[in-house]
């Protein structure tokens, strides 16, 4: 069974393709075989910015982190595959809602700011 990889971050799309990396770049960096690396892109773990018709992919920088990440999920805590997407998408989740709380505190310091004066 596949994981599908919800994308909560919305990220800026104005990327132009010099600034993405190929699979076998996202495999140099991450230290993965570029097999392993198409892997995770079939199950859906990793997402690539680009797909051409020709079968290139290109992805963002960040493509190198998610691809260590899943490495560990499963060497080191031994997770399978539709467990590493659900803890993605919780990593995710975790990081979108821990910025909103600071832009809420920010907000609201802002306000409190505005009372006082």
């Amino acid at each position: 069974m596949a994981a599908t990889k919800l994308m909560i971050i919305v990220r800026n799309k104005d990327i132009s393709d010099r600034d993405l990396l190929s699979l076998a770049e996202v495999a140099y960096h991450s230290k993965l075989h570029p097999e392993l690396i198409a892997r995770f892109v079939s199950l859906g773990l990793l997402e690539p910015r680009k797909r051409y018709g020709t079968g290139e992919l290109l992805f963002d920088s960040e493509a190198v982190l998610t691809a260590k990440k899943i490495w560990r999920l499963r060497q080191e805590l031994g997770i399978n595959y539709a467990g590493v997407g659900l803890v993605l998408d919780l990593l995710d989740r975790i990081e979108f809602l821990e910025r909103e709380v600071e832009r809420l505190k920010a907000l609201l310091n802002s306000q409190a700011c505005m009372d006082i004066s």
